[in-house]
């Protein structure tokens, strides 16, 4: 009976311990998983390389990375995002005024139809270029978790300047002026 009851107890000690470790080993997951869902939803960070992406224009691709020889703006949109039909006007004043490239880059592959796009921009002028991601890179690359999302990039290829929802020409203006553009 003794004996019975030492198994017991050393059982019961051996329990607990296991489930101790298996409850810090728990808690510390669940941080790491936190951490990298807050660090991964404010997309990429300023003073981060700027991910190369293969777009298409024109009908030809180019490489993102081949348009950064100057200082550019880059806004990520889709024809379903009513925030993003709201800053096109926006857009269209800060490429007109300031001497610093805008490129749309239309997430292609977020489209109900890839014939939404021509139609959207047949009724709705823009005047700057319009990059197509048909291969689906941007939302991971640049961790896109909301549109419109704008980055200002410079000679280096690095983010120098990001804004997660609608722009307007001013605030264009002030994210360029840091960096002097």
């Amino acid at each position: 009976m003794k004996k019975y009851l030492l198994y017991v107890i050393v059982g019961l000690a051996i329990s607990g311990i296991a489930y101790k470790s298996y409850d810090a080993y728990k808690a510390q997951q669940i941080k790491e998983f936190t951490q990298a869902t807050q660090q991964a939803q404010g997309g990429l960070e300023i003073g981060m390389k700027a991910p190369n992406l293969e777009l298409e224009q024109d009908g030809k691709m180019v490489e993102l990375s081949d348009l950064t020889n100057r200082l550019i703006v880059i806004n990520f949109w889709a024809t379903w995002c009513p925030p993003c039909k709201q800053e096109i006007p926006e857009l269209n004043v800060f490429a007109k005024a300031v001497d610093v490239p805008v490129y749309g880059i239309n997430v292609t592959t977020s489209e109900r139809k890839v014939s939404d796009v021509a139609d959207f921009l047949k009724e709705t002028p823009v005047d700057y270029g319009v990059l197509y991601d048909t291969k689906g890179q941007s939302e991971n690359a640049y961790r896109l978790v909301a549109m419109p999302a704008t980055y200002v990039i410079d000679t280096d290829g690095v983010i120098v300047a990001k804004h997660i929802g609608p722009v307007t020409s001013s605030m264009l203006k002030e994210m360029v002026g840091k960096k002097g553009g």
